[in-house]
């Protein structure tokens, strides 16, 4: 369900009986007119009635929770042998129906343990009439039950038994998560916030592919965080480089319109307007820890007065990060800060240190009965990739990593730039096999940090959240800056268009809003994430941006996202623009970056049939209008190309 939507908006909230009741009967009559359907066929006449306004929002939601694709079905269900299933279906619609007069009245008496009670009555007959299992009408293929994405995995797939003490607490879960905060002003949900950041890693190495067979890279982040939240298989950073990542992360902007172009753009972005900016204002304790943007030293004169940006309420950040012999500016307990040294010692390395740092900023903020939101930037996988000495030689005996694309042979198709880069020697693979190795070792201290070790005495940050009384009421994110190339493309480090570079890991937990565990995959892009954060908060956000709010997939209710998407990237010699539009890829690279009259060299993937972006198919006439087409929709999102192509030159808007 919108929940967001629901409690963000005053105006969806319903002050009389007399309309919620109306909205009452509008779902009731709706829900009916679906089951006759599944009995009878879509030819059915229901007689149906408009929600009023200030409950449209929640009765739509309501039934799409309830039915899922059959809202409204388009095809009926009626052998004799599914009755049970379509009591099952009609049992589910009739209690989101029921409970939707609850869900819109802001009257002043509607309390959420008072709430809770009558949801909790209401879903009680679900567990007698869905004790069933899944079933298909051989005639018209329709499944029964089903219900809408969020709690889809309880009712399992075709020929399982509905779980349905699962499906119970699923739909309790969303049905009631805003019923304490609707009065005549709903608040927002302003959950704690804990965005996790790691550096350079890939999106593939979280889970099973770069693991020992039947083992994972990071088990104890799949555990806490995929296993019972949101995965999104198709999470991208539009500028694959550190520091114009971060300022996208921290903007919502394109580095584009952020002016960060590479990792020495720091001194340009403006930190007056950030997320922690926005959230400080709106009562949020704001804490970073950890990485900060490339050359942070750069922005105070003098070593002996380190520069805070503002929107912070503690700051940690680091003007050199290292995994040993660091620095971090830090609180000096008289309300100001000092920059400390840490050594080469066991204690000093450094995901440990900032996983401390992390809990012990949870512990006060608690203290201190503020929501709070942690941005926590680890180092690791990030070069020189030094695992924690526990990790050391955990991934020796890993296979190389040698897909299609690995040191790719023909590059005749491909721009200047790689055509000129030449074949990896046995030393680069042999280097490139040993980051690869060094990299899934540095991220088991991050495993660690997130979901702990019992065999190291490690409590992590979601067990930490859960002895502290506030798990459930905090959303988690963890996701990469950018990714890396392991040798594709005969490439070894960043910056460049293919997927390899810009996709990333993104898990988002947050129990209120996604019970259940969940894959999404729909797009998800850096820039999301400050949007996503200001809306949670119940914040317009003051400037101006490129990304969106996702929190519509997070509960699993969107109902139209963007289709494709812009990345670029400023590299020394070879700036280069995109449109991603699956299955599509498109990409321009000016032989002179920056020139009116510059020639453009392209690039065209179907990544349908090649993943592995290995036959450039721009140049093929059946492919002219598409690459025409997408010209256009790179410049739509991009206005100022090729003219803003060399990072040198002023922005054509100055």
């Amino acid at each position: 369900m919108l929940l967001a939507s629901m409690i963000g908006d005053a105006r969806a909230q319903c002050v009389t009986v007399h309309l919620a009741n109306e909205a009452r009967t509008s779902t009731h009559l709706a829900a009916r007119c679906n089951d006759a359907i599944l009995r009878m066929g879509p030819e059915v006449r229901c007689r149906l009635t408009s929600p009023p306004a200030c409950a449209q929002t929640f009765t739509a939601n309501a039934l799409a929770l309830a039915y899922g694709p059959d809202n409204p079905p388009r095809n009926q269900a009626g052998d004799p042998a599914l009755g049970a299933q379509r009591r099952c279906q009609a049992r589910i619609g009739r209690v989101a129906a029921d409970l939707v007069p609850m869900l819109v009245y802001a009257g002043p008496r509607r309390h959420s343990r008072k709430v809770r009670a009558r949801v909790e009555r209401a879903l009680d007959g679900l567990v007698g009439d869905c004790a069933v299992t899944v079933a298909q009408d051989p005639a018209t293929d329709v499944i029964l039950p089903t219900v809408g994405s969020q709690c889809a995995p309880a009712v399992g797939r075709l020929g399982s038994l509905v779980d349905v003490v699962g499906l119970r607490a699923c739909l309790l879960s969303l049905l009631t998560a805003p019923a304490g905060q609707l009065t005549a002003v709903p608040a927002a949900l302003r959950p704690n916030i804990v965005l996790i950041l790691t550096d350079d890693q890939r999106w593939d190495s979280t889970g099973g592919e770069h693991a020992p067979s039947g083992s994972l890279t990071m088990p104890n982040t799949i555990a806490e965080l995929a296993g019972s939240g949101v995965t999104f298989t198709n999470a991208y950073v539009t500028t694959p480089l550190c520091a114009p990542s971060r300022s996208s992360i921290l903007t919502g902007s394109y580095a584009h319109r952020t002016g960060v172009y590479t990792n020495g753009g720091t001194d340009v972005f403006d930190d007056s307007s950030t997320v922690a900016v926005w959230l400080q204002r709106a009562g949020y304790r704001t804490g970073l820890i950890g990485k900060y943007m490339n050359r942070y030293s750069k922005l105070w004169p003098s070593r002996s007065s380190p520069y805070i940006p503002p929107g912070w309420t503690e700051w940690n950040g680091m003007p050199r990060v290292a995994y040993y012999d660091y620095e971090i500016v830090e609180p000096d307990g008289h309300g100001g800060y000092l920059t400390r040294q840490y050594g080469h010692a066991a204690s000093d390395y450094l995901t440990d240190v900032l996983r401390e740092k992390a809990k012990d900023f949870i512990t006060r903020a608690v203290a201190a009965q503020q929501p709070f939101f942690l941005y926590l930037a680890f180092k690791a996988p990030h070069a020189p990739w030094i695992p924690a000495p526990r990790h050391a030689g955990m991934f020796d005996a890993l296979p190389p990593w040698r897909p299609p694309s690995y040191d790719e042979a023909d590059v005749s198709d491909k721009p200047t730039w790689l055509r000129e880069t030449p074949l990896l020697t046995p030393p680069q693979q042999a280097h490139i096999d040993r980051i690869r190795v060094r990299q899934l070792e540095t991220l088991q201290a991050v495993d660690e940090a997130i979901g702990g070790s019992t065999r190291f005495g490690i409590v992590g940050i979601m067990a930490h959240l859960r002895t502290l009384g506030v798990a459930d009421n905090t959303v988690v994110i963890f996701m990469s800056d950018n990714g890396l190339y392991w040798g594709e493309h005969r490439l070894q480090k960043k910056r460049d268009p293919y997927d390899e570079d810009i996709r990333t890991p993104l898990l988002v937990w947050f129990p209120k809003l996604a019970p259940r565990r969940r894959v999404e995959g729909r797009i998800v892009l850096n820039i999301d994430i400050a949007p996503t954060l200001a809306e949670l908060a119940g914040i317009d956000l003051p400037i101006a941006h490129d990304g969106e709010s996702f929190l519509h997939l997070i509960d699993g209710t969107a109902r139209n996202w963007r289709t494709d998407f812009l990345t670029e990237g400023w590299p020394r010699g070879h700036s280069w623009a995109t449109v991603n539009q699956w299955p599509w890829k498109y990409t321009e690279t000016p032989v002179t970056p920056g020139s009116v009259s510059s020639a453009v060299e392209m690039e065209l993937y179907d990544l349908r049939v090649d993943p592995y972006e290995l036959t450039n198919v721009a140049s093929d006439p059946a492919n002219a209008a598409r690459v025409s087409a997408m010209a256009v929709r790179l410049r739509e999102l991009r206005p100022g190309w090729p003219l803003d192509a060399d990072s040198n030159l002023p922005d054509p808007s100055d």
